[in-house]
């Protein structure tokens, strides 16, 4: 396994697409956002998703395995940087990649100078809340609303950016 981590090019808005489309298909339990929703959405859309948004895809041999969005946060994130969009696909976890994401994460945010980095993830998702353990991820005192989805609450989970 040779996995490469690469920022989408701003003409890759198609490939963006059909990434967070296969991860809202493989794992709907997981994110706010809703596949049939999103599936509606033009191009244009995720143009502006691509140019307002940093992204990372993992890569297997030419095959996109994985997606990480990361934006500058709200001030109410408690954080300096948001993550959305984590997914990689199934038969690909439990294989360290998280780790390789979260250097290229690591880099971005030493470049724009973050130093805490936040996500959400749902209560009940006990697999991803035990991978950002893993990753040194911490968890926040308590959920909060969830913006996208205001019938659920999420947990958000913080990790500094090393030394």
């Amino acid at each position: 396994m040779n996995i490469q981590i690469v920022e989408p090019k701003s003409s890759e808005a198609a490939r963006l697409r059909e990434i967070r489309l296969q991860a809202l298909k493989d794992a709907p339990y997981a994110f706010g956002a809703d596949y049939q929703k999103e599936s509606e959405k033009d191009l244009n859309y995720w143009q502006g998703y691509l140019d307002n948004t940093n992204w990372c895809i993992a890569v297997d041999q030419g095959k996109d395995i994985g997606l990480l969005a990361v934006d500058l946060a709200d001030a109410d994130r408690g954080s300096d940087c948001w993550m959305s969009s984590w997914w990689l696909a199934d038969q690909y976890r439990g294989q360290g990649i998280p780790k390789l994401m979260l250097g290229w994460l690591d880099q971005l945010c030493k470049n724009k100078g973050w130093s805490k980095q936040g996500l959400g993830v749902w209560p009940e998702n006990e697999r991803a809340i035990a991978a950002y353990l893993k990753l040194g991820f911490i968890k926040g005192p308590a959920p909060l609303p969830s913006r996208s989805r205001p019938d659920k609450m999420y947990l958000p989970m913080y990790r500094n950016l090393p030394l």
